[in-house]
């Protein structure tokens, strides 16, 4: 039998709010520099071999930024100017954040059905940091917990990330469902035993459900919480 949905753990990058546009001013940065760099390609690298232990906290920020430039061939005074040119884009961005269109309404209305919602994030700071950029979202309050990848020293996929955000919930796995953009973040969701709802996602992207707005979540929990698709399903 698959059980109701109680409860979500969700990514809050590229879910809740647009975490991409700093990014995108810096390869635009970069293009006028004449250094060859494309997005999200340019980005990848600095994901998976840079970013990663930043948000396990075994790195600052701005050392493991420097050492991607330098290795993507860019010259000492490139950097400075990256560097300097990134800080401010980033500050810009968290001073202008803003929830993606229907987050809000969608997150009131999973709460005022009573489900459960817990914030997983692989982010460089932990989770009272986190919080307050929710709050600062006009989000506070609908989060039973933040769960960072900062205090855990691990990130999506590992299981750890997961088990902790169940644990915050306190439901089952086969009640919960896990909200997302990222495809490795999805398939660690899925291999933990959760439902996978894909928002925001690439093509490529493997989901039990794949919507176009977060305001499509709010249909399908209450979908997939029907007693005859439960029954259905035994």
């Amino acid at each position: 039998m698959t059980e109701p949905v109680r409860g979500l753990m969700m990514e809050t990058a590229g879910v809740l709010y647009d975490a991409t546009l700093w990014r995108r001013e810096l390869v635009r940065l970069l293009a006028r520099l004449e250094v060859p760099a494309m997005y999200p390609a340019f980005f990848e690298r600095w994901d998976r071999e840079y970013l990663i232990d930043v948000e396990r906290g075994f790195r600052q920020f701005e050392e493991a930024f420097q050492a991607f430039l330098l290795s993507a061939g860019l010259t000492w005074g490139q950097i400075d100017e990256v560097e300097a040119f990134a800080r401010v884009q980033r500050n810009t961005c968290e001073e202008n954040l803003r929830p993606l269109p229907a987050v809000g309404a969608a997150l009131a209305a999973l709460d005022k059905r009573g489900l459960k919602l817990v914030a997983l994030c692989d982010a460089c700071q932990g989770a009272a940091a986190i919080e307050q950029k929710i709050e600062r979202l006009g989000l506070g309050g609908l989060f039973q917990k933040v769960v960072s990848s900062f205090d855990l020293g691990a990130v999506r996929p590992a299981a750890e990330c997961y088990a902790a955000a169940l644990a915050a919930l306190d439901l089952p796995a086969e009640e919960v469902a896990f909200v997302g953009c990222d495809r490795r973040s999805l398939e660690g969701a899925a291999a933990y035993g959760l439902r996978t709802i894909a928002v925001h996602g690439e093509e490529q992207v493997s989901a039990d459900a794949r919507l176009e707005s977060f305001a499509e979540v709010v249909e399908l929990v209450a979908e997939w919480s029907k007693p005859e698709c439960v029954e259905a399903s035994s």
